[in-house]
C-alpha cells in the first residue's frame, strides 16, 4: 500500500463533494470513473478500500451536518457567553466569537460608545464570561452573482447567527483550560508586537509570528495579493519547515539526542499550532511534522506522500468542511503537486534552476484554484516568488523572530534592531507597491465554468506527466499549447458570447446599474453607489472600511472577465450615487466619463473631475436631446433640460433599448423633472422604469407612469433603510397599474439576461424568508386589478 493512501484521499474528496452538492450527476460520474480506473489498473484491494472510504466519509459528513444545527431563534437574545477567541477592536467596533451556555458558537458585533469603554474592552481576554444582550440575525446570503457566500462561510465554521450586541456587562474571568491559556498567550504576544513595532512593520511581524493579519496595511496587503506572493504573509508549510529545521539543528548541536528532540517537537508543535492561529496551512504542516517524528520514533518506514495523505484524511475526518476552505485547498494542492513532481525537481542540479522549477510547479498547482476563487492571476507571480520566497525565508522571517526575542530580553538593543528591520520592510513594501502598480501584469479570466476548470487541471497534469517521462523542455510544447488554448478560450469567450445583461447592483441605499452588450461590444456603468458617512472622533475611525467598489462591484466585474468600462455615466453628485467613483477609477480602466450639465456642485464632484483628468479619461457633458452612440448602440438623454437648485431634479435621465425592452433610467429625478420629461417627450414609452430617487414619495408621479406605461419597475434601495424607501404611496401606484416590481432591498441584485430580443429577470435575495415574502408579494402584483 506504499504511496496508495493518495487514492483514499481522493476517495474522501469525492465522498464529501457528493454529500455537499447533493449527489450532483457530474460528481457521481467522476466518482464512478475514478473507481473504474482502479479496476482497470487491477487494484482490487484499493478499489474496495476506496469504496469503504467513500461510505465512511458519507457517514462522517452526515453526522457533522446533523450536529451542525442551531437551537436558537431570531430576535432579541440575552446570554452569559464565554469569549472563546481573541476579540478584535477596530475603531468603534468590538467583534469576536462567543459560546453560550449550550456550547453554540456565535459571532458578535458591538458598537463601542466611548473612548473609556474602548480602553476597558481591550482588557477582555479569551476565557472571560460576560452578559450579552442584543439581537440575533440570520447571516445574509450573497445578493450578487458570483459573490462570496459569507453565510456558507459561517455555516462551515458551525456559526448560524450574527449577534448584534447592545449591552455587555458583568464580565469576569474564571479558571481557564489549557486551550484558553494558550490563546491568551497569543494575545499577549500580539499586544507586545503592537506596542514595540512601528505601524509599517507591526502587521508583517504579527503575520509571520502569530498568523494575524488584522494590522497589515491595506494597500500593502493588496499589492502582495496582486503579485501572487500574499502566501508569504501567512504562516505556511515553508515557515514551519524552516522553524522546525532550525530548532532541530540547535537541539542536536547542543547535545540533545534525536529521539528526545523528536519527542519535544511532538509535544510542542500542537502548542505552536494554537499560538499561530491554527490556519489550514499551519495545521497541515504541523500535523505532517508530528506524524513524521512519530514514524521516526517507532522506526516505521513510509513515504512522504503517504504521510501527507494520512494527515489529509484525518483532518477531513475531524472536519469535512475543511475541504471547502481556500487555504486548505491551496496548501494541499501545492504540497501534493511538489511531492508528486519530485523526479522533475531532482532532474536539475543548479539551485537557481531548482528554485525556478519549484516556484513554477507551485504556481501551476495553485492556478486552477486561484482562477476558480479569485478570477485572476498575476503574470509576474513566478519571478516575484523567486525573489521573495528566499528573501522571506532566510532574511525577513528570521529577522522578525530574532528582533522580537531580543526586544523581549533587552528593549534598548531591541529598539535598534526594530529600526533596522522596519527600514528593511519599508524598502520591501516600496518595491512591492511599485511592482503592483505596473500596468497589464494581471490576467483576468472571469469565473471558470466547470468544464474549463477540468480542462485546465487535465492540461497541467499532462504537462507534468509529459515532462517527467521525457525530462526535456522540448517535449513540453504540446502540453504547453493545450494550456495556452484553454486560457485563450476562457479569455476570448466574452467576444463570442451572444447574450448580454443588465444588472441592478445591490449597493445598499444607492444606485448602480451595469450594462453588458453581447459579444463584448460594450460595458457601461450608471452610477457607482456610495455609503453616507457621518463625522466621527479619531478613536471611532476604523482601519478596515467597507468599499462598495472594491468589495462588491470590482469583484463582480472580475468574475465576468470585465477589466474596463467603455463608459461610466454619473447621474448627479449625491454620495449614494457617486461615492465610489474614486475607488472605482483606481481599480478599473474607464474610457469615457459622462456627466450631466451642472454636475460639479461640490468638493466630491470636483475631486472626481480632477482624478478623471489625471487618468486621461475622456469627459463628456450632456443634456436633454443629446444622443450617445457606442458601436451602434445609443443612449438618449431626456433630462436635464434647464438647471434648477435641486441635484435630484437635474439628474441625468437616459432612455435606451436593450434586449427587446425599452428602458427609462431616471437617477434621482423627482416629480418636477418628470413633468418636464412628459412635456418634452410626448411619445416617450418604456417597458422598464428605474424608479426615481429609490422610490421616495417625491418621485414616480402618476403622470409619468400613465405617460410611459411601464410593465416593470426597478427600485434600488437598502434593506431597512432609514428613509423607508420605497414609500408605500409609490408602491400603491405601481400595484394599481399592475406594474411588476423588483427591488434590491428584498430581491438583492436584479439581473436581466437577454439574447437577441428576448430575456429573463432573475434575483439574488438576501434571505430565504424574504424570498418567500417576495413570491407572495409577486402573486399579489400579478393579480388583475378590479
Amino acid at each position: 500500500m506504499k504511496g496508495k493512501l493518495l487514492f483514499l484521499a481522493v476517495s474522501a474528496c469525492f465522498s464529501i463533494m457528493l454529500c455537499r452538492f447533493h449527489f450532483q450527476p457530474l460528481i457521481i460520474i467522476a466518482t464512478i470513473a475514478f473507481l473504474i480506473f482502479l479496476l482497470i489498473k487491477n487494484e482490487r484491494s484499493l478499489f474496495l478500500l476506496s469504496i469503504a472510504t467513500i461510505l465512511l466519509f458519507i457517514g462522517i459528513f452526515s453526522l457533522t451536518e446533523r450536529h451542525n444545527q442551531s437551537s436558537l431563534n431570531e430576535g432579541s437574545y440575552t446570554t452569559i457567553g464565554l469569549i472563546s477567541s481573541i476579540p478584535s477592536i477596530d475603531g468603534n467596533q468590538f467583534k469576536g466569537y462567543l459560546e453560550n451556555g449550550s456550547g453554540e458558537k456565535l459571532i458578535f458585533y458591538y458598537k463601542i460608545k466611548s473612548l473609556a469603554e474602548k480602553e476597558a474592552l481591550k482588557k477582555i481576554n479569551p476565557g472571560t464570561y460576560c452578559r450579552f444582550k442584543g439581537e440575533l440575525v440570520v447571516p445574509k446570503s450573497p445578493t450578487m452573482p458570483n459573490a462570496f457566500d459569507y453565510k456558507q462561510y459561517l455555516y462551515d465554521h458551525h456559526i448560524h447567527w450574527q449577534y448584534f450586541v447592545e449591552e455587555i456587562g458583568n464580565c469576569k474571568s474564571e479558571k481557564m483550560d489549557l486551550l484558553l491559556i494558550l490563546i491568551e498567550i497569543r494575545k499577549n504576544g500580539l499586544n507586545f508586537i503592537e506596542e514595540h513595532f512601528p505601524s509599517s512593520s507591526v502587521g508583517i511581524v504579527q503575520a509571520l509570528l502569530f498568523g494575524e493579519i488584522d494590522l497589515l496595511e491595506q494597500d500593502v496587503e493588496t499589492a502582495y495579493q496582486e503579485l501572487g506572493i500574499v502566501h508569504l504573509l501567512a504562516i505556511s508549510g515553508s515557515h514551519v519547515t524552516l522553524l522546525v529545521s532550525g530548532i532541530y539543528f540547535l537541539f542536536i548541536y547542543f547535545g540533545v539526542t534525536h529521539e528526545k528532540t523528536r519527542i519535544v517537537f511532538i509535544v510542542l508543535l500542537p502548542v505552536y499550532m494554537i499560538l499561530t492561529g491554527a490556519s489550514p496551512s499551519v495545521i497541515r504542516a504541523c500535523f505532517m511534522a508530528i506524524v513524521y517524528f512519530l514514524l521516526k520514533l517507532f522506526k516505521i518506514r513510509n513515504s512522504t506522500l503517504d504521510v501527507i495523505s494520512f494527515t489529509f484524511l484525518v483532518l477531513l475526518a475531524m472536519n469535512p468542511y475543511y475541504l471547502f476552505q481556500v487555504g486548505f485547498q491551496l496548501s494541499y494542492a501545492v504540497t501534493f503537486g511538489l511531492l508528486l513532481s519530485y523526479r522533475i525537481i531532482e532532474h536539475f542540479a543548479s539551485w537557481l534552476t531548482k528554485l525556478t522549477v519549484v516556484s513554477g510547479i507551485a504556481q501551476l498547482c495553485s492556478l486552477p484554484l486561484l482562477l476558480f476563487h479569485f478570477y485572476e492571476v498575476s503574470l509576474v507571480s513566478l519571478p516575484m516568488n523567486m525573489v521573495f520566497v528566499p528573501l522571506y525565508s532566510f532574511i525577513v522571517l528570521p529577522g522578525a523572530i530574532i528582533t522580537t526575542v531580543i526586544t523581549a530580553v533587552s528593549s534598548s538593543i531591541g529598539a535598534y534592531l526594530i529600526t533596522v528591520f522596519s527600514d528593511l520592510l519599508l524598502q520591501t513594501h516600496k518595491f512591492v507597491l511599485f511592482a503592483s502598480a505596473i500596468p497589464h501584469t494581471m490576467l483576468t479570466t472571469g469565473k471558470l465554468p466547470i468544464f474549463t476548470l477540468i480542462a485546465l487541471i487535465i492540461s497541467i497534469i499532462y504537462l507534468f506527466v509529459r515532462f517527467e517521462q521525457r525530462q526535456s523542455i522540448n517535449y513540453l510544447y504540446r502540453p504547453a499549447v493545450y494550456l495556452i488554448v484553454v486560457f485563450l478560450i476562457q479569455v476570448m469567450t466574452p467576444f463570442f458570447q451572444p447574450s448580454g445583461k443588465v444588472l441592478v447592483i445591490d449597493v445598499g441605499q444607492g444606485d448602480s446599474i451595469f450594462i453588458q452588450r453581447p459579444f463584448n461590444k460594450g460595458n457601461y456603468l450608471i452610477d457607482t453607489g456610495g455609503r453616507i458617512s457621518f463625522p466621527q472622533e479619531e478613536w471611532e475611525e476604523r482601519r478596515s472600511t467597507f468599499s462598495i467598489a472594491k468589495n462588491v462591484t470590482v469583484p463582480y466585474f472580475k468574475s465576468i472577465g470585465v477589466t474596463k468600462l467603455d463608459a461610466l455615466f454619473l447621474t448627479h453628485g449625491d454620495l449614494d450615487h457617486v461615492g465610489e467613483v474614486l475607488s472605482l477609477l483606481e481599480e478599473v480602466e474607464v474610457k469615457e466619463l459622462i456627466i450631466p450639465k451642472g454636475f460639479v456642485r461640490g468638493e466630491l464632484e470636483r475631486k472626481i473631475m480632477q482624478v478623471a483628468e489625471r487618468k486621461k479619461v475622456k469627459i463628456t457633458t450632456v443634456q436633454a436631446g443629446d444622443q450617445l452612440t457606442f458601436q451602434n448602440h445609443s443612449f438618449f438623454v431626456v433630462s436635464p433640460v434647464d438647471l434648477t437648485e435641486s441635484k435630484n431634479d437635474d439628474s441625468l435621465v437616459l432612455w435606451t433599448e436593450i434586449g427587446g425592452l425599452q428602458w427609462l433610467l431616471t437617477g434621482d429625478a423627482e416629480m418636477d423633472a418628470e413633468k418636464r420629461i412628459v412635456k418634452n417627450y410626448p411619445s416617450l414609452k418604456a417597458d422598464v422604469v428605474k424608479v426615481g430617487h429609490h422610490g421616495s414619495k417625491g418621485s414616480t408621479s402618476e403622470e409619468l407612469l400613465d405617460h410611459v406605461k411601464p410593465k416593470i419597475a426597478l427600485v434600488s434601495a437598502g434593506l431597512n433603510n432609514r428613509y423607508q424607501h420605497p414609500h408605500p404611496d409609490v408602491l400603491d401606484k405601481l400595484v394599481a397599474r399592475n406594474i411588476s416590481l423588483f427591488r434590491t432591498d428584498l430581491d438583492g441584485a436584479i439581473l436581466y439576461h437577454f439574447k437577441g430580443e428576448a430575456g429573463t429577470f432573475s434575483t439574488y435575495p438576501p434571505y430565504d424568508k424574504v424570498n418567500k415574502e417576495r413570491k407572495q408579494k409577486r402573486k399579489r402584483l400579478d393579480q388583475p386589478q378590479a
